[in-house]
């Protein structure tokens, strides 16, 4: 029985909708419920996907941050010895270890690993922003200009860099919430 009350007086109670767990498992399994029509798990590839899209660029970018290439108004000229290579392929790998980690099964993994990313991307898009900036006006003594193409992708890593770091994070707030309901 519906206790009269001053508020309730001449009213009638809104109707409840009825939440089986059946729903909750349709919201579980990716029904959509985001305004783009994309499922979670669809936009966690998306982000997923952003997030490791400047990995080919990296490696190009740490063989020119390490010196194993050099850029001048001919194009890139190898200069390297050996410990440039070394290093060349341990930031490579590096950088590969961690995009890995974003795709990790255990959450705590995947949290370290948006972390570290997110760090190397920083590092990698501060790289690639100066190299293009130094090669654009030539460098200290004037004779490192660089040509177009090599100056228009050192800007396309570092804004994939960037587009990276939001995509990282992105991916950070969504485990955290999705650790947040499994503890509720």
């Amino acid at each position: 029985m519906i206790a009269l009350g001053p508020r309730s007086f001449g009213r009638r109670p809104a109707p409840v909708s009825v939440v089986t767990p059946r729903a909750y498992d349709g919201l579980a399994k990716g029904v959509s419920s985001l305004k783009d029509g994309r499922t979670p798990a669809g936009k966690r590839r998306f982000l997923l996907f952003l997030a490791s899209l400047p990995l080919p660029l990296l490696v190009a970018l740490w063989a020119l941050w390490r010196d194993v290439f050099v850029l001048d108004a001919s194009g890139l000229e190898r200069v390297g010895d050996g410990r440039a290579v070394a290093a060349w392929a341990l930031l490579s790998l590096a950088s590969a270890a961690l995009v890995g980690c974003l795709f990790a099964p255990v959450r705590p993994l995947r949290v370290t690993g948006y972390t570290f990313h997110a760090l190397l991307l920083s590092l990698a898009f501060g790289a690639a922003g100066v190299l293009a900036v130094a090669h654009a006006f030539g460098g200290p003594s004037g004779d490192l200009a660089a040509p177009g193409w090599a100056l228009a992708g050192l800007t396309a890593t570092a804004l994939a860099c960037a587009v990276a770091i939001v995509a990282t994070a992105a991916l950070f707030v969504i485990d955290i919430r999705e650790a947040g309901e499994g503890e509720a």
